[in-house]
């Protein structure tokens, strides 16, 4: 009843923003001056005035109430604040990157900062490729998903591992996002990469509460990427060559102003991460063992005209890895694939349109490579998306977002084929399925009152899988924030979002194996849903306070209750089970947390801090005797902090630690010698706590004396991860000899140690 309700007052908000739409605007694109990028997410304010509003996804505002003679001022992180006079309706303006004085610098990080604090928005952070390019570089390189994981309120769930845990959720239940297609595995080499190549990416969105209303699907979080759209006025790239990866980017006009063009490929073979491997256990034969991947995206744009701009972008990735302390003769490959083409409409200065379409594939296959049961183990997933949004301005400053999208998925859970001739294995086949979602979204952004601004929004969604024993849910999304500034540098916030997923990971581990199956919300299993509360507060200290000056910081607190989770019984086999639904449990989850975030930037330093306190707990019936017990990724507390120094002209310094208490896990605590047979006795489901984890990463990178005329910069970068040589645990497991008690054992498997590496990084 209540989401009825919440739909009722959103629509009368909504007719009254749109029977509102009769004043002039003035609108248009905001883009870097030096290579013609759009810049999502920039500030732009009428000078004299609290009028304010920011760039959507593509970089197009539309600001009520401005005329001609005003003047609009401009912000964007690591860009020059900008001042265009209003000289027509329609205004694209550029803003040039900073690079000089620290003055300009404070004033343009600050005001944005400020205008982020009245925004509606709450656990939203926006990250520019100017802010990527500061974060402590591992192995020589930025990582997108990595970096993320220096925010509050996100766990990693295993040493190096890119798999999120978002504010309790488990890592399939973030939304991940490419130019808009769904990236499934975001992970290299077992986690220790990202799946993304950082130097084609613009820009990061990372939502962890009440995301706007175009996006639903997922319970905990959403990612959305955006690759670079390439240099409009000249040639340019970047290559580096280091003992981990290498990689190369190019971009420039293929008609200048008009059309561009973005390239990028990234080659890993890790022979100090394989090294690292082999020094773990050095009993076992190493020889063999495999860590390469290598990844590939391309993006194509063209301005048809003023009103009209097309986009046609495509990624692909492919891993191989082999460890024989896993399993010795068997050898990993997976990869993604995604496609996406796109098309940005201006109906008039209030109205603006995008047509999206997207193609994500996801495939895995395991082969056993020794003895008479050779064989390839394979599966995947493909999903199909068409999307239509449109974006509305009303004088008022309200902006209306709506729009819907349909999308097909089919899953191949799992496929059995002999490998040669003379394998003993028979070949075996899982069902297939295949599974319809349809969704229409609205949202609205406006103010109440001078100080309290509102973001309303409802996402309705119907899904069917197709075939046999057919099923169909619809679910109502409702999400609402609000933000109220006490004073120009403080604001309070809060937020309330209901979200639903129809998509589940079958596995139980928290790693983020290749292996994980997925499968769609049927008539075994029901559709997650997720209610999730936020408060918390957001601040600026203003200057006159010494070092203390320009420090940003924020603290939230949130509560969320999960409904139709999943876990599994005891003993479950996921290897090729064609009635693995059959042991899916259904439950509940809570989690709760408080997250704090300092930072802090100069002239010639940077440093961000981050603390989470947080618990995350199921409950399931057939489970630990239906008591609450931990989720596999629960860490109570979570510390990081990254920091850079300019120390001069030629030397950058760049630090990062990381702290958290040990995840859960279950673990035998006794055994006894019964009928020919060793008995374990276990604790309770995730009663282990882990080892605590903590590693630091140092960086050194030295800056060649650039070349001017050839506008060539070189430099060359010294990258050591896990300094102090911690032994942080990848899992936990027992070994024995059925004939001798004292044999069983407890084993830490650990995957890497103390990793050197040295990166020669080149842009023209």
């Amino acid at each position: 009843m209540r989401q009825y309700i919440f739909t009722f007052i959103l629509i009368l908000l909504s007719a009254v923003t749109l029977t509102a739409q009769t004043e002039k605007s003035i609108y248009g694109y905001v883009t870097d001056g030096k290579t013609g990028e759009t810049l999502p997410n920039a500030t732009i304010m009428i000078h004299g005035t609290t009028n304010a509003v920011t760039t959507n996804s593509y970089g197009y505002y539309s600001i009520p109430g401005a005329s001609i003679g005003d003047t609009l001022l401009v912000y964007y992180v690591g860009y020059q604040q900008t001042q265009a006079a209003v000289t027509e309706s329609r205004m694209d303006i550029r803003m040039m990157p900073l690079e000089i004085a620290l003055n300009e610098v404070t004033v343009a990080s600050e005001s944005v900062f400020k205008r982020e604090l009245a925004q509606p928005r709450m656990s939203h952070h926006h990250i520019a490729a100017t802010e990527l390019s500061k974060i402590t570089p591992l192995f020589g390189n930025t990582d997108a998903i990595k970096t993320l994981q220096l925010l509050p309120g996100v766990n990693s769930a295993a040493d190096g591992g890119t798999n999120l845990s978002v504010r309790g959720g488990s890592y399939d239940q973030n939304t991940i996002l490419l130019d808009e297609a769904t990236v499934y595995n975001p992970a290299h080499a077992l986690g220790l990469f990202s799946a993304m190549n950082t130097d084609a990416v613009s820009s990061i969105d990372f939502y962890k509460g009440a995301a706007p209303a175009k996006y639903g699907g997922k319970l905990s979080s959403v990612i959305d990427m955006r690759m670079k759209e390439g240099n409009k006025q000249e040639f340019h790239g970047s290559a580096s060559v280091g003992t981990m990866e290498s990689r190369l980017v190019l971009e420039g006009p293929i008609v200048k102003d008009k059309a561009s063009f973005m390239i990028s490929g990234r080659k890993g073979y890790g022979i100090l991460a394989k090294k690292a491997l082999d020094l773990i256990d050095l009993d076992n034969n190493h020889s063999r063992d495999d860590v390469n991947f290598s990844d590939y995206c391309g993006k194509l744009n063209w301005t048809i005209n003023d009103a009209n701009k097309l986009y046609v972008s495509a990624y692909y990735s492919k891993d191989k890895f082999k460890y024989a302390l896993l399993r010795q003769d068997n050898k990993h490959t997976w990869g993604n694939k995604t496609g996406t083409l796109r098309w940005n409409h201006i109906f008039d200065d209030n109205r603006f349109s995008n047509l999206t379409l997207t193609f994500s594939d996801y495939d895995y296959v395991q082969r056993q490579e020794r003895d008479r049961r050779r064989f390839n183990w394979e599966a995947g997933m493909q999903e199909w998306c068409a999307k239509y949004d449109i974006d509305s301005y009303s004088k008022n400053g309200s902006h209306l977002t709506y729009g819907g999208r349909l999308e097909y998925h089919h899953y191949r859970p799992g496929e059995i084929v002999p490998s040669s001739p003379e394998s003993t294995i028979a070949p075996m086949k899982i069902g297939e399925k295949d599974m319809l979602v349809a969704g229409l979204y609205f949202g609205d952004e406006f103010k109440l009152r001078e100080r309290l601004s509102l973001n309303a929004g409802m996402n309705v969604t119907l899904s069917s899988t197709l075939g046999g024993k057919s099923k169909s849910y619809i679910n109502a999304e409702p999400r609402i924030s609000a933000s109220y500034a006490v004073t120009d540098n403080m604001s309070l916030k809060a937020s309330y979002a209901h979200t639903a997923q129809y998509q589940h990971l079958l596995n139980n581990s928290a790693l983020g194996l290749p292996t994980d199956i997925w499968a769609p919300a049927d008539s075994k299993i029901k559709p997650q849903q997720a209610d999730q509360v936020s408060v918390g507060i957001h601040s600026t200290i203003k200057e006159g306070y010494g070092f203390l000056s320009g420090i940003e910081w924020s603290a939230e607190v949130y509560a969320k209750l999960m409904h139709n989770i999943i876990d599994f019984k005891e003993g479950t086999n996921f290897i090729l089970n064609p009635h693995l639904e059959e042991d899916v449990l259904r439950g509940r989850g809570r989690a709760a947390g408080f997250e704090a975030m300092v930072s802090k930037s100069g002239k010639r330093y940077g440093i961000i801090a981050t603390y989470t306190l947080s618990s995350a707990q199921r409950k399931i019936d057939d489970i630990n005797k239906g008591d609450w017990y931990y989720a596999v990724y629960d860490q109570r507390h979570n510390f990081k902090i990254n920091a850079h120094y300019d120390i001069n002209k030629r030397w950058t310094a760049s630090a990062n630690f990381q702290y958290h208490t040990g995840g859960r896990s279950t673990m035998p605590i006794a055994a006894f010698y019964a009928y020919g047979a060793t008995m374990q006795i276990f604790t309770e489901r995730n009663g282990y706590k882990m080892p605590d984890y903590h590693r630091l990463d140092l960086n050194l990178t030295y800056n060649f004396k650039n070349n001017d005329k050839r506008r060539v910069k070189h430099q060359l970068i010294f990258s050591i991860y896990n300094v102090y040589n911690r032994k942080n645990a990848y899992s936990v497991f027992t070994s024995g000899d059925n004939e001798n008690l004292s044999d069983v054992k407890g084993h830490m498997l650990y995957l890497y140690q103390c990793v050197p590496s040295i990166t020669w990084r080149i842009t023209f």
